[in-house]
């Protein structure tokens, strides 16, 4: 009768034990004030600005260096040039001296390369 009184006894502790286990969210650990960490959103700007700031000037500087590339000029009537030295044959339009380029559109004879004349609708054709 002994083994049986503590086989009880030993069941009804080791429930107890399952009865207090219960899983509860562990709490919050208390933070001093001063290692909370304040996000001040001037510094935030501030830095974010100055990234930016960061990227125009790249930005800039590639466009520096590409922007020689960028210039044509006249040769003569029929020829455009780069700056890079490539040039193109404008026939059957002229080149225009403000910007150095072919044309792609006749208003008048005048925009036509020699010997080209304008004809009513954008266009320069032969004689």
């Amino acid at each position: 009768m002994r083994i049986f009184v503590l086989v009880a006894v030993g069941l009804a502790f080791a429930g107890a034990a399952d009865a207090q286990m219960t899983v509860r969210p562990a709490p919050r650990p208390m933070v001093a004030n001063a290692a909370v960490r304040q996000v001040d959103p001037m510094a935030v700007l501030q830095s974010r600005l100055t990234r930016l700031e960061h990227r125009v000037n790249a930005l800039e500087s590639t466009i520096s260096k590409t922007q020689p590339a960028l210039s044509f000029q006249c040769l003569d009537v029929r020829t455009s040039q780069n700056s890079v030295g490539v040039s193109e044959d404008c026939t059957p339009y002229a080149c225009a001296p403000i910007d150095g380029r072919c044309r792609v559109v006749a208003k008048t004879s005048s925009d036509c390369a020699p010997g080209y004349y304008w004809v009513d609708g954008g266009g320069c054709i032969a004689p």
